[in-house]
């Protein structure tokens, strides 16, 4: 019986993305917080490091875009009456 083949880099990265795409800022955080104590380990295989940060960078990443689309909301508010002002541009989401 063939053994399953384990998925290539590329692959593993790419499902790594698009699970983070389903997570909110607190989950994406919480993902990366427990992801560095564990890459903290003195006794972490130099393989697993790598990969643990390269999905970090992945968690990361993800926490940008999510501040980043809360800060264009922001930017977008009238101080005086905290109502959405139109702009030619509207955030993408």
């Amino acid at each position: 019986m063939p053994r399953p083949t384990k998925p290539k880099g590329n692959d593993t990265q790419r499902q790594w993305r698009e699970d983070a795409e389903s997570l909110s800022y607190e989950e994406s955080l919480q993902a990366l917080d427990l992801l560095l104590t564990k890459l903290q380990d003195d006794s972490i295989p130099l393989a697993e490091l790598q990969g643990g940060h390269q999905r970090a960078e992945i968690y990361l990443n993800r926490c940008e875009e999510l501040l980043n689309k809360i800060e264009q909301s922001v930017a977008q508010l009238n101080p005086d009456t905290l109502e959405r002002e139109l702009t030619e541009n509207p955030p993408r989401a």
